[in-house]
């Protein structure tokens, strides 16, 4: 995560490659570090560890960083997807003896904000490990979940025809995340900040506007933010 990073809030995700998530789980932990750089160091470094542990309940997990809309610049959210909510449910690679000793490592350089657990209503695909992407999440509430779906579909094929084959979106539903229960969590994702500034700066065009003419009446935005994340394993 040179390029730090990549998620949503979420999020989502959130990112390409090889094989697509869709009805699964996405479990997310926000931590706080003064030192970033060396807390992402010990994450890469001890993957293998947690990945171990995890077995089959982990497809796929990395990182995620702010660049923007942040609730604190020191924020990080380390994020796994799972075949299942029951696989999401049955375990937590981090309680392993090895884990714990990896994390007694770092345990004075960060501090656990908060653990949230999300079901996905529309997938998008997993890019290889060590590869970044940029995201923009925004989380709100909706009226209707399956429209939303269907707009977002909407809007991606737009995109795609309007410049921006690459963007590609995501879509989370709380099933266990505190105060944001009820709500839901798009992400849209980039191969690369730049490039999601650039669909971004599409937002008052007219296919754009078209597009998202319907998201009005069926959600109400809640917070958004912008991020660089990494993914860090893959299992496959």
């Amino acid at each position: 995560m040179t390029n730090l990073i990549k998620l949503l809030s979420s999020l989502s995700f959130l990112l390409f490659g090889t094989f697509a998530l869709a009805n699964q789980g996405l479990s997310v932990i926000t931590i706080t570090t003064d030192d970033p750089e060396d807390y992402v160091e010990w994450l890469t470094d001890n993957q293998p560890i947690f990945q171990k542990a995890a077995g089959d309940t982990v497809i796929a997990s990395g990182i995620c960083s702010p660049m923007a809309g942040g609730r604190t610049m020191n924020e990080h959210y380390v994020w796994s997807f799972h075949p299942s909510t029951s696989a999401m449910l049955s375990g937590n690679q981090y309680n392993d003896p090895d884990s714990q000793r990896a994390i007694r490592k770092i345990s004075s350089k960060r501090e656990l904000v908060r653990r949230d657990m999300w079901t996905i209503a529309k997938g998008d695909e997993l890019a290889e490990a060590g590869s970044t992407a940029a995201n923009y999440n925004v989380i709100s509430r909706t009226t209707n979940v399956n429209e939303y779906v269907e707009g977002l579909t909407a809007l991606e094929n737009a995109a795609a025809k309007n410049g921006h084959p690459n963007i590609t979106f995501a879509l989370y539903l709380a099933s266990s995340a505190g105060d944001r229960a009820g709500t839901v969590m798009v992400s849209v994702q980039a191969p690369t900040s730049n490039e999601l500034g650039a669909f971004l700066d599409q937002r008052q065009s007219s296919w754009m506007a078209a597009a998202l003419q319907s998201f009005d009446t069926i959600r109400t935005p809640i917070e958004d933010f912008v991020m660089q994340c990494t993914t860090l394993t893959v299992n496959s």
